[in-house]
This record gives C-alpha cells, sequence and structure tokens, in this order.
C-alpha cells in the first residue's frame, strides 16, 4: 500500500496547486440543467453548446466557478483513496457573443481500470460521498486484484455432474489442484516440461485460481512417482479380492530396449470388468525362460496368488514361458490355482485370424500390388487427386469417400483400402484411359521400395509398378473382400477389452471355418477360369493353417466352450447343436458334450466351498430314490410313494444339483442382437439362484482371448518413448504407462463384511457372490438360494480394508 499512498499524495498535492491557482477566478454560477458533465476519466473535456440570452446574461463572461473554498475537503479518511486516483474535470461552455464559461468538477477515477467512463466517480465532499466507489471497489470492478484472492478455508458452490449437477461446498485444496497438475501430464502423456514451458497453462492456472502456484519440473516428478507409489498400493490391495486374467506381450522401443507388458483383467463384484497394466519392464531377450522368470516376479511383487488364465500369442517361446509360470504358481503352499493351472495357456484369436488371412493373401499379392500402386498414385500429389476427382464426377460415383492407403503389414488395413478402392473401380478405368492423367505411364516407372525409416531403397532389375490392375484382378479383390469382412468382425470382436468376449469365441471360430470351406467351388460348378484357380488356391492354404489350430476343435482351449455354456441363450444344448451340424457322428457329439459337461463339474468342485456337505451330482429320477422311512404315519408313507409312482409316469425329474438345475432351466430369449446382451447383468441379477456358478462366471467372463489389451500399451509407450523423449528410464517409463491405464479406469468396487455363503476359490478372498435382484424378481431369487454352512470363522478374511 505504500506505492499507492505515495501516488495518491502527489496527486493530491497536484488538485491543490491546480486549486490555488483557480481561487482568484469570478465564477457566477449557472442553471444546473445546463451542465453537462464529461465522462472521459483521465484528461479533461470540453463541450460546446449554445446558451440562450437569458442563460448568458445571469454570468460574468470568462470567469472560474470555485470548487469549494473549505481545506477540510482535503482530508481523505475513507479507505477507497488507497485505490483511486483524484483529478480535476474543467467545463467549458461558450456564449454567443460572450466570453466562455469555465467550470471545474473533482473527480475520482480507479487505478485499476482501464480509460473509460467505467470507474469514474464524483468526489465533490460537499456533493457525493464515497459509496458508489467502495460498490465499485467490492462488487464492480473486474480488474481489482484483491477481490480475486479468496480465503483458503472459504467453500464455494459448485455443480457435481456426478450427482445430476446438484451443488456441492468445495475449498480450495492445494493438494489436490496438485494431484490434478500430475494427472494432466501422466493421462494426455505431456512432458513434465510442460509446466515449466508453456506460458498459457501457467496464465490458464492463475485466471483459474491464483492461489495455485504452478509447480517446476522437479517438484512435479516428486509429486509423480509419490502418486504412483499412492495407487499403486491402493491397487494392490483391490486385486488381493479377485482372481485375475493376464495378457503379456513383448515390444522393442526407439531406446532398444525390450519391454514386456502384463495387463490384468477381472471383474468387481458389482459385475464391472476392468483392465488394468500392473506392470511394463524392460526384458533381456525373448526366449521363453526369460519372460516365464519375469512374469513369476511381476506376480511376486504384486502379491497376486489366483491367477486363472494368461493370454499370449502362437510364438514357441510363449509355450515355455507359461508352463515355467504353471509350476511355479502350483509349487507354492498357498497356491490357489484351478485344477492346476490345466487351463491357464489361451491362444490369441486375433492372431491365429491375423495368420490364417495373412496365408491367403500371399496368393493374391499381385491384385493387392496392383490396386495398391493404383491408389499410391491418386494419393500422392493434389493434382493427382484433383484429376482423380473429376473422373469420379464423371463416371458419377455415388460413393462420397475417397480412396485410403493402407499399412501393408496389417491385413485389416489392406481390407479397408480394397473395400474402398472397389467402390472407385469405374474412376480408375476412366484415368487409364485419359494420356493426361499420367496413370498409365506411372506404372512404366521402376518400382520403389523403402527402408524402415522411409528411405527409397534401390531395387536390382529395375522392374516396373505392378499394374495397373485388370479386370480379373478387380474380381479376385471383390471376392476377396467379401470374404474378408467375416474376419474383420471377427478381429474387431475378439479384440474387445472392457466387455467379455469368451462367450462368442466359439461361434467366431466356426464362423471363419464356414468362410473358408465357400471358397471351394464344387467340381460340376468349376469354369477353369484364372481366378477360380487362385481361390481354390488360396481357400486351401488358409483351411491348412486353420486345421493347424483348430483342427476338430482340440487345442481349443476348453474355457472357450465354458463361456459358451455360461450364456443363458445357448448352454451346452448350443455346442451340441452345432457340432451336428457341423457333420460330427453322433457318439462323437455325445463325447464331447460329456466332456465339456466334465470340465464345468470340475470347475464347481473347485470353487464351491471345501466344508460344504457333498451334493449328488445327478438328476435323480423318482423310481431311482430309495424308499423314505417316515417318522410319522404308515399312511404318509404310503401317500408319498404314490406321488413317487405318480412323478415316474409323468417323467417329472427332481433336480439335486446346482449345475443340473442351470442346464435344466429355460433358455434366455431375447430379441436384441448377440452383442447386445447384457450377460454381467444377467449373472448380477440372476447370481443369487446360481451361487457356485455365477462366482465361477465371473471369473470365466473375464477371460482374454486376444493380447491387443496388451498390444494397445505399445502403441501408448510409443507416443511416450518418442524421439524427444528416449532419455527417460525405465522406471519412469512404466510408472507413466501404468499410472495413465489406473487414472483412466473405472472405480472397482468389492464387498468388504463376507457373507455365509462364500466359495474357496470364487473372484474375491471370500468370494462374495453376485448383489440380490431387484424387483419382483427378488422374491423368487431368494427362495432359491442354497444354504451351505458358515466358514467365515475358519476363512481368514483379509478384507479389512475398505475400498
Amino acid at each position: 500500500m505504500g506505492k499507492l499512498g505515495f501516488r495518491r499524495s502527489k496527486k493530491r498535492g497536484e488538485v491543490g496547486k491546480e486549486g490555488a491557482e483557480s481561487a482568484d477566478r469570478a465564477v457566477l454560477p449557472l442553471p444546473q440543467s445546463s451542465l453537462v458533465v464529461s465522462s472521459s476519466g483521465t484528461s479533461p473535456s470540453v463541450a460546446e453548446e449554445d446558451v440562450t440570452e437569458s442563460a448568458a446574461g445571469a454570468t460574468t463572461p470568462g470567469s472560474f466557478e470555485k470548487v469549494h473554498d473549505n481545506p477540510r475537503a482535503d482530508r481523505k479518511r475513507s479507505w477507497v483513496w488507497e485505490h483511486f486516483e483524484e483529478y480535476t474535470d474543467t467545463k467549458v461552455i461558450k456564449v454567443k457573443g460572450k466570453e466562455d464559461i469555465i467550470q471545474e468538477f473533482r473527480r475520482a477515477k480507479c487505478i485499476y481500470c482501464p480509460k473509460g467512463a467505467v470507474g469514474d466517480y464524483a468526489c465533490d465532499s460537499y456533493k457525493n460521498g464515497t459509496q458508489g466507489m467502495i460498490r465499485h471497489i467490492n462488487n464492480s470492478c473486474k480488474y481489482y486484484p484483491g477481490r480475486r484472492v479468496v480465503d483458503k478455508n472459504q467453500k464455494l458452490l459448485v455443480g457435481d455432474k456426478s450427482k445430476g449437477n446438484s451443488l456441492k461446498a468445495v475449498a480450495y485444496n492445494p493438494h489436490e489442484v496438485m494431484q490434478a497438475c500430475v494427472e494432466i501430464v501422466v493421462v494426455d502423456e505431456l512432458p513434465f516440461s510442460f509446466v515449466e514451458k508453456q506460458q498459457g497453462f501457467r496464465k490458464f492456472c492463475y485466471v483459474m485460481q491464483p492461489l495455485f502456484r504452478v509447480p517446476c519440473r522437479k517438484t512435479l516428478v516428486k509429486d509423480f512417482l509419490k502418486l504412483y507409489d499412492k495407487t499403486k498400493k491402493k491397487l494392490k490391495s483391490y486385486l488381493a479380492h479377485h482372481r485375475v486374467c493376464l495378457t503379456t506381450d513383448t515390444w522393442t522401443s526407439v531406446q532398444n530396449f525390450n519391454y514386456m507388458v502384463l495387463t490384468a483383467h477381472f471383474i468387481d463384484d458389482e459385475w464391472v470388468m476392468h483392465k488394468r497394466i500392473i506392470n511394463f519392464c524392460t526384458i533381456h531377450n525373448h526366449s521363453g525362460n526369460s519372460i516365464g522368470k519375469l512374469i513369476e516376479s511381476c506376480l511376486i511383487q504384486w502379491g497376486i496368488n489366483k491367477v486363472l488364465t494368461i493370454t499370449m500369442d502362437n510364438a514357441a517361446a510363449n509355450k515355455c514361458a507359461l508352463e515355467f509360470v504353471r509350476s511355479k504358481i502350483n509349487k507354492r503352499e498357498n497356491s490357489e490355482s484351478i485344477l492346476e493351472g490345466k487351463f491357464m495357456h489361451v491362444r490369441c484369436t486375433a492372431h491365429i485370424c491375423n495368420l490364417i488371412v495373412g496365408s491367403g493373401l500371399k496368393r493374391l499379392n499381385r491384385a493387392v500390388l496392383a490396386i495398391r500402386n493404383a491408389v499410391k498414385f491418386v494419393r500422392s500429389s493434389a493434382s493427382r487427386l484433383d484429376s482423380f476427382k473429376a473422373c469420379v464426377a464423371k463416371e458419377q460415383v455415388p460413393c462420397k469417400g475417397l480412396v485410403v492407403m493402407d499399412v501393408p503389414t496389417r491385413w485389416n488395413s489392406a481390407f479397408l483400402m480394397l473395400e474402398a478402392a472397389l467402390k472407385f473401380k469405374k474412376a480408375f478405368g476412366r484415368m487409364l484411359e485419359d494420356d493426361d492423367s499420367g496413370f498409365a505411364a506411372y506404372f512404366k516407372e521402376p518400382e520403389e521400395e523403402y527402408d524402415e525409416e522411409g528411405n527409397v531403397v534401390p531395387v536390382k532389375g529395375n522392374r516396373n509398378r505392378v499394374g495397373p490392375p485388370t479386370d480379373e484382378e478387380w474380381d479376385k479383390a471383390e471376392v476377396f473382400v467379401h470374404f474378408l469382412r467375416v474376419f474383420y468382425e471377427i478381429t474387431l470382436r475378439v479384440s474387445a477389452s472392457n466387455h467379455p468376449t469368451i462367450h462368442t469365441t466359439f461361434h467366431d471360430v466356426l464362423s471363419m471355418e464356414t468362410e473358408i470351406n465357400k471358397l471351394f467351388i464344387a467340381p460340376e460348378m468349376q469354369t477353369g477360369s484364372e481366378t477360380e484357380k487362385v481361390l481354390t488356391d488360396m481357400a486351401g492354404h488358409m483351411s491348412s493353417k486353420f486345421l493347424k489350430y483348430y483342427g476338430s476343435f482340440k487345442d481349443l482351449n476348453p474355457l472357450v466352450f465354458m463361456g459358451l455354456v455360461l450364456d443363458p441363450r445357448f448352454k451346452l444344448l448350443n455346442i451340441t447343436h452345432l457340432l451336428k451340424k457341423e457333420g460330427y457322428d453322433n457318439d462323437i457329439v455325445e463325447a464331447k458334450g460329456k466332456e465339456i459337461r466334465d470340465v464345468l463339474m470340475s470347475l464347481y468342485e473347485a470353487y464351491a466351498p471345501k466344508d460344504a456337505p457333498a451334493k449328488k451330482r445327478e438328476v435323480l429320477s423318482s423310481s431311482s430314490q430309495s424308499t423314505v422311512t417316515s417318522t410319522g404315519s404308515r399312511g404318509r408313507a404310503s401317500i408319498l410313494s404314490d406321488w413317487r409312482k405318480v412323478v415316474s409316469e409323468l417323467d417329472e425329474q427332481v433336480v439335486a444339483h446346482e449345475v443340473d438345475k442351470y442346464l435344466l432351466d429355460p433358455l434366455e430369449y431375447t430379441n436384441d442382437g448377440e452383442s447386445d446382451f447384457p450377460i454381467l447383468l444377467w449373472w448380477k441379477l440372476n447370481g443369487p439362484k446360481y451361487h457356485v456358478l455365477a462366482a465361477i462366471a465371473k471369473d470365466v467372463m473375464a477371460v482374454q482371448v486376444s493380447t491387443v489389451a496388451s498390444e494397445a500399451a505399445f502403441s501408448t509407450g510409443g507416443r511416450v518413448i518418442d524421439n524427444f523423449r528416449s532419455s527417460l528410464t525405465p522406471k519412469s517409463v512404466e510408472a507413466l504407462i501404468c499410472l495413465q491405464s489406473w487414472l483412466r479406469g473405472d472405480d472397482i468396487s468389492y464387498i468388504e463384511d463376507a457373507p455365509d455363503h462364500i466359495t474357496s476359490a470364487s473372484s474375491s478372498v471370500n468370494s462374495c457372490p453376485p448383489p440380490k435382484p431387484k424387483g419382483k424378481d427378488a422374491t423368487n431369487a431368494s427362495d432359491e438360494v442354497v444354504e451351505v454352512e458358515d466358514e467365515s470363522e475358519n476363512s481368514g478374511s483379509d478384507d479389512s480394508e475398505t475400498s
């Protein structure tokens, strides 16, 4: 305030001097209606107007009106004068035939507001007070910095979107703001120096919250590592309540470091599916022994004992790694593996689909290359693209899109390129006829090859580019695109990681086999054309690749069948129906059905309470039951015996096991599409009806049939470890990628208190069952609850920490 006081004293002296100079001037008062007060603020304004003779006659020409002559007017006691500067505004009135009349007014200007009428007030001590200036500082001034500084404990009313925009009181918390700043850097993949170098970000923070001091890079890194350790500890306690399904893959960064990612998938007690990257660490080599040891060390670090499956691609090293991990988990004293890890290895369906399609693309290589070169010509320059658009307009092609380039190493991008190019087949034909377009001459130039960095590599032999595509090659591409569409949709479906895919995998495998068989042409339908020969050869190679991985479905993980059995729309009946439709004999179908049923029973025994009384596994008819010894009268025993005879004649059955009860219940019917069926919601509502099967479904539905979730982490890693941030240490890289996955994930819920009907192998530590259904189904479901003995005293629950 010292500077403000100095400025005020200086102005006060100037005003006093000007008042002394005008003290000798004689002025006669004018009518109040003829005065116009200037609002310019900092400089006097001159207003010219004509005054009537009557008004002029009442004044003395060339005189000044004195503002006041009281020395007490200079005493300024209000605090508001620390924010205002006083000045004198003069008024000049011209009178016809007379000398000008000059009047002076005392005014005050806000020292924060810019030039203008805002913040300009009359301050004559006889006529005006300071209330207007006080209201301006307290309420109106947008540039007063003191009013923006609020008490740290002062709460503000803000809208809460999570509760329907209801108002809640929020106070400024510097720790929460700092954590939000760290999350911006982690989630948006920004460099740590962002907070120092970005002037716009610092200004934004000051405008939003002047109390927050934007940290430097080193402080941000320290808080980032603290948040990583805190979140990791919290996630570790959560994972102890669930059985996880893992996916893993390896990758080499621009630093020439080998990284391995490990992603955990699980379903919480609210039947919400989650995925979390738990490790993104360096690995010395890609051998099976190294991968297995690193996975084991990661599981020990996280304290994970309950692993259902590990999904990998089909490399031989991964099979060795999985055998190593399975043996180490089974040798643990507190091992909680299911059936000794018999079904732990799950092959990546997306990788197998890629291998099958890749073997077919090799037989169609020339047609794909010709169309790719045609698309490359169109997209290589703006003039060529304009020429192509002109041909599209002449041919009146209805498609509004354009052709797209593909990535040669990804067959799904080749599918998208061929699909788009086929829509403009006529436009490419017109370009070939137009000599000015240069389209035909383009294919007479030598072929160019590029290395990994995009540099042109000289080609031996100087062969010309493949193309332009002929009508026969267009026909091959059209047939192949129709064929690839099924594989493309299957790849998208199995690559999902936020909702279950295990229950649709068997249908996808059968769809691949059906599409491959369609390429084979019956001998009586063959015409001997070149296209027909190529497609038949392609179908043969793809069929052999399919049989290598899915031949007779023997190598298919039994959990894939469990996913379909646990789908209430299909169950075991759908599997036997599909096998019969595929042409298998009844004996083989019955044997396969019995095998799947035995696997389900084995899972049931593994998940059932260890100290619960054993239940009969078969469905008993009335004729197979022994005679009941009644403690009552002989008349009641005869009534019961007679009723058994009636039930036997009606072929009614008594269900004595939960598995039989589930399999014999009516199938769930829905009019919606297969992908729209909320299978997790169904088990959430019907879980109380099948306690043990619900625990099995919770773990099986979390099984991943592809490693896409882990491969997606490499895309994040490629952005985090770019050429400009290659100096990041592996520890920082792991913390950045893992913390980003944790922050983007939804909240994890689990039931803290263990209920009485706990199973020993369910998802949580004490196998909490699904919540009870609500509404009219709640009564029926609760009436069918199976009672087992209470084991809460012996379970040793670890659920002391809440989420």
